[in-house]
């Protein structure tokens, strides 16, 4: 029997564009380390401090621990940068701003049961393949609740994310939950976007699955899978695949428009 193991990224890659993801899963091209990578890993790192106190029995959580943690991380990874898209002293700024403003909106309502919460599960055997979705759940939340953090330059459409997000599916079928909550800080401002699952949805994300495994079985042997050219997806500044001097970037150079 074979074995084929998908995350919610590389499924979110894939239908972006078919080609990106074919190459990011055979390790022939990865992603550039930017600013705004760091900016989310550190806010991430001092959210996992705190929900790791708290399950540690602790009720209360030091803030200038949680800065500490934010400011350690960015001063101890900030040579790994490749692209400055702000300057290390507005980066830290925005941490801050965001590490407070969770501190104070968030941390007082949140119950932590599970934070970077694994999870394997099997989608089933079909003609002799298995399907494993894996993943990691930034928290779970004793409500019930799943919780992501994100870390972007703006806020997202909130109809988008319900009606099209990729993860939410996903992690409520891993884990069997309904509810998904997108919590977005854009330079300290706080946005959540409330995303519900039925059984329906997660039917469909099963399905939506399975589709892939036509193509991802083909992988040994195509050249090429096929690129998807619209979308801000399709530029040298997001694609690994262009910025490897792949695919378009091959023709179009570093700087095309």
């Amino acid at each position: 029997m074979q074995e084929i193991r998908l995350r919610q990224s590389w499924i979110n890659n894939f239908l972006r564009c078919p080609e990106q993801a074919r190459q990011e899963r055979l390790g022939l091209v990865t992603q550039k380390q930017t600013s705004d990578l760091i900016r989310g890993n550190a806010v991430h790192a001092a959210i996992e401090h705190a929900g790791l106190v708290r399950m540690g029995g602790s009720e209360e959580v030091d803030y200038d621990e949680l800065i500490d943690v934010s400011d350690t991380f960015l001063a101890e990874n900030g040579n790994l940068v490749d692209v400055w898209r702000h300057s290390y002293e507005q980066v830290v700024d925005i941490c801050r701003a965001n590490v407070t403003t969770w501190y104070n909106e968030l941390n007082p309502i949140l119950d932590p049961v599970g934070v970077e919460q694994t999870f394997e599960k099997s989608m089933g055997v079909r003609h002799g393949v298995q399907l494993i979705l894996t993943g990691t759940a930034d928290w779970n939340d004793k409500s019930g609740v799943l919780w992501d953090w994100k870390n972007p330059s703006r806020h997202y459409p909130a109809w988008e994310k319900k009606r099209w997000d990729i993860q939410s599916h996903a992690y409520t079928w891993a884990l069997e939950k309904e509810q998904f909550n997108l919590a977005v800080f854009a330079d300290g401002d706080l946005q959540v976007i409330e995303i519900y699952r039925s059984e329906q949805d997660k039917a469909a994300f099963i399905e939506l699955c399975w589709s892939i495994v036509p193509t991802l079985l083909t992988i040994d042997e195509a050249t090429t899978w096929p690129q998807r050219w619209e979308g801000w997806h399709c530029s040298p500044k997001w694609c690994p695949v262009w910025q490897a001097g792949k695919c378009r970037g091959e023709h179009l150079g570093e700087d095309p428009w």
